[in-house]
């Protein structure tokens, strides 16, 4: 998530990147969601079951890859900032107050224990009891299906998780200022990692720029985009990490499929390819200038989300 105070407008030289246009240049589809509310998260548990969340409390979910979308109510007018299913019958969304349905989103309730605060602004599960949240820069852990949290990091602030495996995930962030001190900038990122399903969680960077977006493809081999528009790859889960390229546009989240395969998009409604591990980047979509928050992969299918209702999949 990206943590802005104030604005600034600036061009980054390009390294080792080409901005070509593709020839398959509307490799994605746009799908009709039915609202035009902007869209803030997205979850797939396979390529064809998910749901969507978004802005004065919109909720949808998919039975077919997002070909129709059926709003669900949950009760609640609030701006929701993060949604995870956990299967077909069980999923969860938030931002002020947690809500869950176990009946596929026929009816909705409340999780009065962490309900009332600070922006929730990310939840992922290990499994339908193991769950993980961020609030506040810190995150909270559940071993009874949601039910009851109890904080287990407070750090370097952190906003969104990646779970990779039954035990290992990782949790991102940071913060980028700008006119403060003199006219200057401050600018940091953190990754942290925990390998026992969230008890304990270890720093593995403290970067000088705010990490915007992380891609995981097995516990060891990820990618993160920064506010520098940088890509980075790690292959030993997190230990170091080595810049790949310099990316186009005012970067906003990143999804790899495997080594070489991989998609980020922009502010300006841009998703970009590689098919040689980042090295090089082509433009596979440029059909609208609504900004696109998000972009992700389940099950070799990619789907892309923004505002307006926006909601892209992978032809």
């Amino acid at each position: 998530m990206k943590k802005l105070i104030c604005f600034l407008t600036f061009t980054l030289g390009i390294l080792g990147c080409s901005s070509e246009i593709d020839s398959s240049a509307n490799a994605f589809e746009k799908m009709n969601t039915n609202t035009t509310q902007s869209l803030t998260d997205i979850s797939f548990i396979n390529k064809n079951q998910g749901i969507i969340s978004g802005s004065f409390g919109f909720l949808a979910k998919t039975n077919n890859g997002g070909k129709t979308w059926t709003t669900l109510n949950v009760g609640d007018k609030q701006t929701f900032m993060s949604t995870c299913m956990v299967n077909e019958q069980k999923f969860y969304t938030a931002r002020i107050d947690l809500f869950v349905t176990s009946n596929s989103g026929a009816t909705f309730s409340k999780i009065e224990s962490i309900s009332g605060g600070p922006t929730i602004f990310d939840i992922k599960f290990f499994s339908p009891t193991k769950g993980l949240l961020t609030r506040s820069g810190s995150i909270l852990k559940s071993d009874d299906s949601g039910n009851t949290w109890t904080k287990i990091y407070e750090g370097p602030s952190v906003d969104n998780l990646e779970i990779t495996s039954d035990l290992v995930a990782y949790a991102y962030g940071g913060y980028t200022a700008i006119g403060f001190t003199g006219g200057g900038t401050i600018d940091n990122g953190t990754i942290i990692k925990t390998i026992d399903g969230g008890k304990s969680w270890t720093n593995t960077l403290n970067s000088d720029s705010n990490i915007h977006s992380i891609s995981f493809i097995s516990d060891n081999i990820g990618y993160y985009i920064n506010s520098r528009h940088e890509l980075h790859k790690t292959i030993n889960g997190s230990t170091s990490w080595t810049k790949v390229s310099n990316l186009s546009g005012s970067t906003s989240s990143v999804c790899f499929i495997n080594e070489k395969t991989g998609y980020y998009s922009t502010d300006d409604g841009k998703i970009y390819a590689t098919r040689d591990g980042g090295l090089n980047w082509k433009i596979v979509y440029n059909e609208n200038t609504e900004r696109i928050f998000k972009i992700i992969t389940k099950g070799g299918a990619v789907f892309a989300i923004g505002d307006n209702g926006l909601f892209l999949k992978k032809r």
